[in-house]
């Protein structure tokens, strides 16, 4: 299944870098094996399979949705200039987020909005953090399900779903929930 899914990213890479218009690289330059196994030690978990064959097959971040996968060390860092690793350590160390542990930030959306992968739970679910509707003490309604599974999500978007639209656009699940905190203010 995971050459299937391989196939489909590099199929869509032909059309689209990534979503939101960051300019595709020269090359896309695939990550190091080494470098990966020393950000599970470093992290204390490990990433999923499939996110490990994409980095290591693919390339290091800098393309898929959004603005582009986020990379590992010596990979490509997200908008702000942080790879993967550092947004992780960042968040766990801002104590008032409570950031789960293995929620790993691999995608993001621009205005502080990641798609993160929970490399904890069995399934590798996908989780948005959007603490742009954030209100009171408690961080926990930042928190968004976003897919199932890794593969769904990065499948869905190898076979053209816009995630973006899915999430936020007029019938966007998230949309509709934030709609609804509002109207309850």
């Amino acid at each position: 299944m995971d050459d299937l899914i391989i196939a489909a990213i590099r199929r869509r890479l032909k059309t689209k870098a990534t979503d939101l218009g960051r300019p595709p690289r020269a090359g896309l330059i695939p990550g190091k094996t080494g470098d990966m196994a020393s950000d599970e030690r470093h992290l204390r978990f490990r990433l999923p399979p499939l996110l490990r064959r994409i980095y290591a097959d693919i390339g290091n971040g800098g393309f898929g949705p959004g603005y582009g996968l986020i990379g590992l060390t010596n990979g490509v860092p997200d908008d702000t200039g942080k790879t993967a690793v550092e947004i992780y350590e960042m968040l766990r160390s801002a104590s008032e987020l409570a950031w789960p542990d293995g929620l790993l930030p691999i995608c993001h959306w621009g205005c502080a909005i990641y798609s993160c992968v929970d490399c904890l739970d069995p399934d590798f679910r996908m989780r948005i953090f959007d603490p742009n509707g954030h209100d009171g003490d408690d961080w926990t309604d930042a928190f968004f399900e976003e897919s199932l599974s890794f593969e769904d999500w990065i499948t869905s978007w190898a076979s053209g779903v816009n995630l973006w639209d899915a999430m936020y656009g007029d019938d966007g699940h998230i949309a509709r929930i934030m709609s609804a905190r509002r109207a309850r203010h």
